[in-house]
């Protein structure tokens, strides 16, 4: 990927060129924020500011097919990591201008293919019963991924290869054994009258350490079916998770989940059997109740995670003067003091918001993502605009 620089003239001047005719457009959006934060430690110590531009380019050719193109730039702080698979370079010591999640399609009514920033074949038609350890598909955080997809008759099906890890790099760069692409993954989804499914497989990558984020180079495969009973949603699900040679060790999951409605409120369960060769590795289940009925909103959400129980509780208010009022607690380090926020969203209208929350980090451990909103310890003032 390459780096963009456009200046303000060039940015106004593209913005004209939504195309004339109804066969091709070009399309820009984005977002600013502005903030201060009075955390010295997980937090920003002081304003922190970013922006962002959206680019999408849309043609229509012939029989059917749509080609369709798009990337963001992104201006950050120079203290605030851009996103993974970004490129970009340092504009004096104020900020850093830097491209990334490129992505460039042809589809038609049936097929899909797509080049870039997008999600591997495996990630996008699984569909899990609850927390499970074995079904690790890999999830694409900035990787380039070329990926076909087919809906026919109800199903959809897909098929994928890495071919850039998300610094950029060729799979074959790293000088191990590998090619253009790695790690097929396949995977599909639909519905035969009641009953809906899901499958899913990975082969083991042949560049084990070149990837990082949430690239798992283990092989690993999953079926899964629902159907709704009486008002239940019932999901059961298996996967398989297989050690990296010379290892051959196994983890397997066997999950059921349960979601009913009662009026406002929506009760979910789960549990999930987990076996491996070394005996180890424990249940898993949990609970979720989310309330949502006219200006409330509250969810609260435990889980037992491998023998440690985790907890978050999040509710909001909204006061239909443009403020909604927000409050949650969380756990997530059994045996430490919860952590807890309390604050206000105000929407000033067309797209502006005003933001005032203060976090309290008990168990130093959550860093920037306490609650829902994954906010910063400490005091936080932001404003953010859409565009």
């Amino acid at each position: 990927m390459k780096s963009i620089l456009l200046t303000t003239t060039a940015i106004v001047a593209f913005a004209g060129v939504a195309a004339a005719d109804g066969h091709t457009s070009i399309g820009f959006s984005g977002d600013a924020s502005l903030g201060y934060n009075n955390d010295d430690v997980f937090g920003e110590d002081g304003f922190y500011w970013d922006s962002n531009i959206s680019v999408k380019m849309s043609a229509a050719l012939n029989n059917g097919v749509t080609a369709t193109a798009g990337f963001n730039i992104e201006i950050e702080d120079e203290g605030t990591d851009v996103d993974a698979g970004s490129t970009g370079l340092g504009l004096g010591n104020d900020y850093i201008l830097a491209s990334s999640s490129y992505l460039l399609s042809l589809t038609t009514e049936t097929l899909g293919l797509h080049f870039g920033d997008t999600s591997f074949a495996a990630e996008s038609q699984w569909s899990a019963a609850g927390d499970m350890e074995a079904d690790a598909f890999s999830e694409a955080d900035g990787e380039v991924v070329l990926r076909a997809d087919v809906m026919y008759s109800g199903v959809s099906a897909s098929v994928s290869y890495a071919i850039a890890n998300n610094a950029g790099g060729y799979v074959a760069d790293d000088g191990a054994t590998g090619s253009a692409g790695d790690q097929l993954s396949l995977g599909a989804s639909g519905a035969f009258g009641m009953v809906n499914f899901s499958a899913a497989y990975q082969v083991e990558a042949d560049n084990t350490t070149y990837f990082g984020g949430d690239f798992v180079p283990n092989e690993v495969m999953g079926v899964s079916a629902g159907t709704t009973v009486a008002g239940a949603d019932i999901s059961v699900a298996y996967a398989k998770w297989t050690g990296i040679a010379p290892s051959t060790e196994e983890l397997t999951s066997m999950g059921i989940q349960v979601a009913y409605p009662i009026g406002p409120v929506t009760a979910t369960v789960y549990y999930v059997a987990e076996d491996n060769e070394a005996g180890d590795a424990e249940d898993n289940y949990g609970l979720t109740v989310a309330y949502a009925d006219g200006p409330f909103a509250a969810k609260l959400d435990y889980d037992n995670d491998q023998g440690t129980n985790k907890w978050n509780l999040d509710g909001s208010y909204d006061t239909g003067l443009g403020l909604t009022v927000l409050a949650g607690m969380q756990n997530e380090n059994e045996g430490d003091d919860a952590d807890y926020y309390v604050g206000g969203d105000y929407d000033l209208g067309g797209g502006a918001n005003v933001l005032v929350v203060y976090a309290n980090d008990e168990d130093g451990d959550q860093k920037d993502e306490i609650g829902a909103g994954e906010y910063m310890p400490g005091t936080t003032i932001a404003v953010s605009f859409s565009f």
